[in-house]
């Protein structure tokens, strides 16, 4: 890799003998550089960079997190910048569509470090789309433009520049709760979730359930070290169960602020951090909805497994439905290609499952299930071996459920 880098190196500076180089320590790369396998020239810059979370270590790949410090060391020559995560696409716990779970105070601590280790040189801010992400990307800024930047007046005059003075201590509060919201999947203290984590593993879980149900989901591990798929999907659902209350919470208080604001400042709030408290609930219900579908799984009800894989397409596609929703304007279409995290494919996984669900526990015939929740009382009572009505479908079959379930 030393030579390769080598390589590229000489044919840049043959063409341009004034270009600037530099070069990303990321992922294993740490690793190797840290163990004195990698050599630089001289006058490249080392990119540094934080494991996506905000934390300069290095990042989760898979099960495997070593958590490498990802800063120069004190004194160490040369030049050296970073490579920092306002958004991250890990498929585990990451935000991409939502803020950074961490709160300002933790990424300006982040920062000064960066900074006090001499990391000044470049810094390249992943942010995926920018219009999410403007919140922490405005903090950033302020931090490399001034060396520090107290977070209680800096969300004071970003409230006042991006919403103005109405409904300012409303809004600050809104955003004040955002990162407390965030549950914890870990012991560190950058191990908050983000939408990524009620998304990717609800789908690793029912992935497992339909491969091997008897055996843990391998894809978890990172988070969930258990023996079982049963045990994993426990401490998962618990997780959920206080990830749905935090942000109906959250959401809750985003609406009595939106009430106050009016024309473009209640467009944005509405466009930005309330949407975000929507997709986070409505997700997080997606994910506990599907621990409950495999709670009955595992007790082999399959019947009202597949009513709870139905409630989690449902919450799946409200939070999908609600960016949608938020598109207008120059904004349209925005959200039309949002496939990292993807909310539609946690939707169909979910029908998926209900599918497999339904042959489990009425099939191969199919025809139980609908005559319980489609005939009268009078008609249950007789049996014919006939097919007299085409199958419903599993959303309509699970429509009908709902009709009587849901009251």
């Amino acid at each position: 890799m030393s030579k390769l880098i080598r390589i590229q190196y000489d044919m840049v500076k043959q063409s341009d003998p004034d270009a600037v180089c530099c070069t990303n320590l990321y992922g294993e790369t740490m690793e190797l550089y840290k163990k004195g396998f990698l050599k630089l020239p001289g006058d490249v810059i080392h990119i540094w960079a934080d494991n996506g979370f905000g934390k300069m270590v290095s990042r989760r790949q898979e099960n495997h997190n070593p958590r490498v410090p990802a800063l120069p060391e004190p004194g160490q020559g040369g030049r050296h910048g970073i490579y920092y995560h306002v958004s991250f696409y890990d498929l585990q716990a990451a935000n991409h569509i939502t803020m950074l779970p961490n709160p300002v105070s933790f990424v300006r601590r982040e920062l000064k470090r960066v900074l006090e280790h001499g990391a000044e040189d470049y810094w390249i801010v992943n942010c995926s789309n920018v219009k999410p992400h403007i919140f922490y990307l405005d903090y950033a800024a302020k931090l490399w433009r001034y060396g520090d930047c107290d977070p209680d007046q800096w969300l004071e005059k970003y409230v006042e520049a991006y919403y103005g003075k109405n409904g300012k201590e409303e809004i600050i509060s809104c955003f004040e709760l955002f990162s407390k919201c965030a549950v914890q999947y870990g012991a560190n203290e950058d191990d908050h979730a983000g939408e990524q984590f009620v998304n990717h593993v609800p789908r690793m879980l029912m992935t497992q359930f339909l491969k091997d149900r008897n055996k843990p989901s391998p894809d978890f591990l990172w988070a969930a070290d258990y023996g079982t798929l049963m045990e994993q999907v426990k401490w998962y659902e618990d997780i959920c169960e206080e990830g749905v209350e935090n942000y109906a919470g959250l959401l809750e208080q985003c609406g009595k602020t939106a009430v106050l604001l009016s024309g473009p400042a209640r467009v944005l709030f509405e466009d930005s951090l309330k949407l975000q408290a929507e997709i986070l609930y409505h997700c997080y219900r997606g994910a506990l909805f599907t621990c409950r579908s495999l709670d009955f799984g595992f007790e082999e009800d399959y019947l009202h497994a597949f009513y709870f894989a139905g409630k989690a397409q449902d919450a799946f596609l409200e939070a999908d439905n609600c960016m949608r929703r938020r598109e207008h304007g120059k904004w349209q279409n925005f959200y039309r290609n949002e496939c990292l995290t993807d909310i539609k494919q946690s939707a169909w996984t979910a029908e998926t499952l209900m599918g497999y669900l339904r042959l489990l526990g009425d099939g191969p015939h199919c025809w139980k299930w609908q005559r319980e929740f489609l005939n009268s009382e009078e008609d249950k009572q007789v049996v014919l071996i006939l097919n007299m009505e085409n199958h419903l479908t599993h959303r309509e079959l699970y429509e009908l459920m709902k009709s009587k379930w849901d009251r």
